[in-house]
């Protein structure tokens, strides 16, 4: 017999399913597929009758994604093509300024080093006279306080380290419990490695790739059954990020009880502890700035609700398309439908929905700069390692474009550069839209709503 299934689907259903959903699949494989006396092996025989009804539809359900592929895999290498031109002609870029000795070039870590040093002074860590505002919660600060006690540079070095060893420690961990085959982990790995979110949240000093190790971590111990730990994980990932407070809906909305508690008090633990360290009244400034947190219009704000702002309001950066400034609330209601449609889709994709409930989280706070792109990372090289080959590089080549892209049009005062100074607004929606697709039901015969197939692995987890 010829098996035309995908290898590993065909292979995990075989050996592991009874035989009355063995023979459901097997059934529901020729309608899709339409070709008579073609079944998996191991699995009842086909029928004749059922293959002539789908032979048709499955034809041309086959070309038609055939089609879509071929369509996404000449954007992404017409994008990677721009990408690269970009960065000739800027060149050499965000690698400069990842280089330089001035440490005022790596103003978020700047400001974070002063409230470390500040901390240590026993003054306020939000008034610390930095250029930028630090709105990170007490316990950031808490966690990278022994930087404050060395110089501003070699504490950025020493940080900028760390943030590369945690990104290349992260993705490979990702790939190894995702089991993405070796030709595609290479291409897919350099290029998230070279990608502008990353470079340029290298050169800023940024917090992202401790939130994205954490949320590797709660992703892989949930594979593992570890419950506990991917609650932790969690909790401690919206403790130094509350506007990623939606990732809780995870464990949530497949009622895994344990690792939602684990997460709330996790959150709520390293919340206190930083509440503890450097006094309530930094604590209440620093609920004071979130509090003051408004829609900011500027292009690198990728969010539904800073797009709404660009597009259709006045702002100083960039021309109105339209003057309907009452879109503005809309998008924050657009952005709850948001979380709540990718928090539906949870308990039928455990896997990908955690990274579908990352972006849709970006998409509804009212600050998510381009940087923020890093977090989604591991969930392009997971679409790779599902078969979604040319929607995962399609992903990887917007994240390649440069920063400089808004440079080419803020000059301009017209309709089209303001729709191409909202570029970042749409490759993060490709991004929720690409998990979203890719978010399918569990089977049938799974009876524990929202278990990812590699949990259900006998290899990983020794449990029936």
């Amino acid at each position: 017999m010829h098996c035309f299934y995908e290898k590993g689907d065909i292979a995990y259903i075989a050996s592991h399913y009874h035989p009355a959903y063995q023979m459901k699949c097997a059934l529901e494989w020729v309608w899709k597929a339409g070709f008579e006396d073609r079944c998996p092996e191991g699995m009842m025989p086909c029928y004749g009758s059922a293959s002539v009804k789908g032979r048709d539809l499955g034809v041309r359900q086959g070309l038609g994604r055939k089609i879509w592929d071929v369509i996404l895999a000449a954007t992404a290498i017409g994008v990677l093509l721009l990408a690269f031109a970009l960065d000739i002609y800027f060149w050499p870029g965000i690698l400069e300024t990842i280089s330089t000795d001035s440490v005022r070039a790596h103003g978020d870590f700047y400001t974070f080093w002063h409230s470390a040093a500040a901390l240590w002074e026993g003054r306020d860590i939000y008034e610390t006279g930095a250029e930028a505002e630090n709105r990170n919660p007490p316990f950031w600060t808490v966690l990278i306080s022994p930087l404050g006690l060395l110089e501003p540079l070699l504490a950025y070095r020493i940080f900028s380290m760390v943030s590369v060893i945690m990104t290349i420690g992260c993705l490979t961990w990702m790939v190894r419990e995702a089991r993405l085959s070796a030709r595609w982990t290479v291409p897919g790995t350099v290029l998230l490695l070279l990608s502008s979110p990353l470079l340029k949240t290298l050169a800023l000093g940024q917090i992202y790739p401790v939130l994205t190790t954490g949320l590797v971590a709660a992703w892989v111990s949930d594979c593992r059954g570890r419950v506990m730990v991917s609650g932790s994980a969690l909790g401690l990932v919206v403790a130094l990020k509350p506007s990623l407070a939606p990732i809780i809906l995870w464990p949530l909305m497949r009622r895994r009880w344990k690792t939602f508690a684990a997460s709330l008090a996790s959150a709520a633990a390293a919340t206190l502890v930083g509440a503890i360290v450097v006094g309530p009244g930094a604590t209440l400034d620093w609920l004071m700035l979130l509090s003051d947190d408004t829609v900011n219009p500027f292009w690198d704000n990728a969010s539904l609700s800073s797009a709404a702002a660009r597009l259709f309001t006045e702002n100083e950066f960039a021309r109105p398309i339209a003057t309907l400034p009452w879109l503005v609330p809309v998008s924050y209601v657009l952005g709850i439908g948001a979380i709540v449609l990718t928090a539906v889709r949870v308990r039928y994709s455990p896997e990908v929905a955690l990274w579908a409930l990352v972006a849709a989280s970006l998409l509804a706070s009212p600050i998510a700069w381009h940087n923020y792109l890093v977090l989604l990372g591991p969930g392009i090289l997971l679409l790779l390692a599902r078969g979604w080959i040319a929607t995962g590089f399609l992903l990887l080549a917007l994240q390649s474009i440069p920063p400089y892209w808004p440079t080419l049009w803020i000059d301009e005062d017209t309709v089209l550069a303001t729709l191409a100074l909202t570029l970042y607004f749409y490759i993060l929606l490709a991004h929720w839209l690409a998990f979203i697709i890719a978010s399918r039901r569990r089977p049938e015969g799974d009876k524990q709503p929202g278990t990812s197939v590699q949990a259900r692995d006998p290899l990983r987890d020794p449990s029936p």
